[in-house]
């Protein structure tokens, strides 16, 4: 496992250290992968909490978070943590800890107040919602438009908690009238399927943690293989994220293990009627032909 280049200056920011650690995440060790999970997913509580507690939360040793910093060419896990504290400062969302109060509300309302469980579940999806149309890139919007535009064929797939949005993504494109496949495991023919796409089609994949295996198999093979490949997942060091073409990444309302799919739907909504506003543009242009120039008399 190697460390910061010596001479590099460590990250200076929480986005440039997410970067590295995506970067990176493969070469560190189990434990260290478990922190730098941990520091994604909530970089409030690495902002606001002591080694200790830290330590304690996330199952190891408070020299393992030391070492993780120096990993990244801090001098240790106070001089990292500054990175951390930088980023509530200038203002990021104290996004956990709004979700955990609305996870301490249902667990209150668990018994006999339907209403408030209601509440509490529409309040975190507009949490989610917020954080999505902060944290996409215009770019990324504009990439995944021009991916779904170039292939001969999109594949979608998704299971457990992402099966809904890969049908309603695989739905969406079909209204398109686009040349689109669910892969949806009926029949155990996916990995028959899967042989069959070539790099002028594109894989659409949903998941999250935990991840489903086949789900997880069919992105690695369809990556390793040069294929396109669009991504939503939970976080940018999921296997999905690393072996895509273009991943986003959406945080997840933690409140329930039935979590809320509201942002994650608004993102498959808004691409599919981008793209159907590029699609009707494109053939009214296709329509409007320069005239050709009539011959004078002589």
């Amino acid at each position: 496992m190697r460390r910061q280049a010596q001479g590099s200056s460590p990250p200076a920011s929480f986005d440039q250290l997410r970067k590295v650690i995506h970067e990176r995440y493969d070469t560190l060790s189990p434990q260290l992968q478990r922190i730098a999970q941990s520091a994604l997913d909530d970089p409030d509580g690495f902002a606001l909490e002591t080694v200790v507690v830290l330590a304690e939360a996330i199952g190891v040793q408070p020299s393992s978070l030391v070492r993780f910093a120096q990993v990244f060419g801090y001098t240790g896990f106070s001089d990292m943590q500054r990175v951390f504290r930088l980023r509530l400062i200038e203002g990021a969302p104290v996004y956990r800890g709004r979700i955990h109060e609305h996870r301490d509300k249902l667990a209150d309302a668990a018994e006999g107040d339907p209403l408030t469980i209601l509440q509490e579940f529409a309040n975190a999806s507009a949490l989610t919602l917020n954080e999505l149309s902060e944290s996409v890139a215009q770019e990324d919007l504009l990439q995944a438009m021009q991916m779904l535009q170039n292939a001969r064929d999109v594949f979608v797939i998704g299971q457990r908690r992402a099966f809904p949005l890969a049908a309603y993504f695989a739905y969406g494109l079909t209204r398109l009238e686009m040349r689109c496949h669910l892969l949806d495991f009926v029949g155990g023919m996916v990995p028959q399927q899967v042989a069959s796409l070539t790099p002028d089609d594109l894989l659409v994949a949903v998941s999250f943690a935990e991840y489903a295996p086949p789900v997880v198999e069919v992105v690695q093979d369809v990556f390793i293989r040069g294929i396109p490949t669009l991504t939503i997942t939970d976080t940018v060091v999921s296997p999905l994220a690393k072996h895509a073409t273009l991943s986003f990444v959406v945080k997840d309302a933690d409140v329930h293990r039935f979590r809320p799919i509201a942002a994650q739907v608004t993102l498959i909504q808004s691409i599919i009627i981008a793209l159907s506003y590029a699609r009707d543009k494109a053939v009214e242009q296709s329509k409007v032909r320069p005239k050709k120039a009539g011959r004078g008399r002589s």
